[in-house]
């Protein structure tokens, strides 16, 4: 029951933390160049051209992300704005998280007439915020003007913006977060977009995304290309905190299900000890037919390492087959208005920890009984050389 117990708990954590992650899989680059220390990054065709010519890597993209406040009507909100180059929409799969419009950061046909040209993507919790009624209503985008003095009139720089599409982000992202285009994000934020940016993301190729293995040579060789001033994250470090949180939470249930285990091994050294001394008999026969008392010990404990190992294997198998079957029809689901399937993933190494926990503390369990086995023996031997 242990066991299962064990594998139904950690499945479950899994599936929610791969449930939650994906979303953020969907829009974050799987490595982000920022610098160590201070907010802009110098850019050169050295750097790009080497970390383009990374093996693994097929896409980079220059990012100038700031604060500002957004402006639709009489409304303001101070928002996220990332300046994003052409490379951006090569990197993201923004198709899977537009929920309406078209994705442009430029209209040449709206430049022609002489109209806004400049155009804007909105996440989908910040359009909620505002209350945008159509999607192409004008917003605006103030920033402060560091070349301009505090009492200054013009403090403040103001640019105007065409809404073009909506996406829908992770929820820390989805209420705060605009895109627009870097030559943009560099008036607004002082930051020459040709020569400066504030974070490069890149895109590997689906080989190099499925193997842990060459993510981290990838990752090594991006630092090394990149220098010390620089520093590489992958996709755990761009979210240190979430990460951490669920691996706290994770190895703290499971630690807790590791202290009732133990609890319930003292079930098993009870009931070796009632069989060394239900078969105290056996073993005066076994000393007189020539048994070390090492030996009757050992046959104790290994008696308790194989119901460990029987009770685990039934255990574990109970628990994927109770994995599996959520995975294929869904059987336990959330309470609310939106019921949908508690998520479940099985892995390997799960398992393999399990199985070696059980087992080891089974055997742990029956060193009490095979030294009170070897002590009988002993005892017996005693009383049959004083015969």
């Amino acid at each position: 029951m242990g066991a299962l117990a064990l594998v139904v708990l950690m499945s479950a954590l899994n599936g929610f933390e791969t449930s939650i992650f994906s979303s953020y899989q969907k829009s974050d680059p799987d490595f982000k160049i920022t610098a160590q220390k201070g907010r802009v990054i110098p850019i050169s065709s050295t750097l790009i051209s080497g970390l383009k010519k990374t093996q693994g890597i097929v896409v980079v993209s220059k990012i100038i992300e700031g604060k500002s406040i957004l402006q639709y009507g009489d409304q303001q909100t101070v928002c996220k704005v990332v300046g994003v180059d052409d490379a951006f929409f090569q990197r993201i799969q923004i198709d899977s998280l537009v929920t309406a419009g078209k994705p442009v950061l430029y209209d040449s046909q709206r430049d022609s007439l002489g109209g806004i040209s400049s155009m804007a993507i909105l996440s989908e919790g910040l359009v909620y915020r505002l209350g945008v009624g159509k999607i192409d209503e004008p917003i605006s985008l103030l920033a402060v003007d560091k070349a301009a003095g505090i009492h200054s009139a013009d403090a403040l720089k103001t640019q105007v913006f065409i809404p073009s599409a909506i996406v829908q982000l992770p929820e820390e992202e989805n209420d705060h977060t605009v895109f627009i285009s870097a030559k943009d994000a560099g008036y607004l934020f002082d930051v020459d977009d040709k020569k400066e940016a504030t974070a490069l993301e890149l895109r590997t190729n689906q080989e190099t995304r499925e193997s842990e293995g060459k993510k981290r040579e990838v990752q090594k060789a991006l630092q090394s290309i990149a220098g010390e001033r620089l520093k590489v994250n992958n996709q755990q470090q761009q979210h240190p905190i979430m990460y951490r949180m669920f691996n706290t939470e994770k190895w703290i249930s499971f630690a807790i299900l590791t202290f009732v285990l133990m609890l319930i091994s003292f079930n098993l050294v009870g009931a070796l000890t009632l069989l060394v001394l239900d078969k105290k008999g056996d073993f005066v026969l076994f000393r007189n037919l020539g048994m070390e008392d090492s030996m009757v010990g050992w046959i104790v404990f290994w008696e308790g390492v194989w119901v460990s190992i029987c009770g685990s294997l039934i255990g574990i198998g109970i628990g994927v087959l109770l994995v599996f079957l959520q995975q294929k029809t869904g059987i336990v689901q959330t309470q609310g208005t939106f019921k949908i399937s508690y998520p479940v993933e099985l892995r390997f190494w799960d398992v393999v920890l399990i199985l070696g926990l059980n087992v080891a503390l089974g055997a742990i369990s029956a060193v009490i009984p095979a030294r009170r086995a070897a002590m009988i023996g002993n005892q017996t031997s005693g009383i049959v050389q004083k015969q």
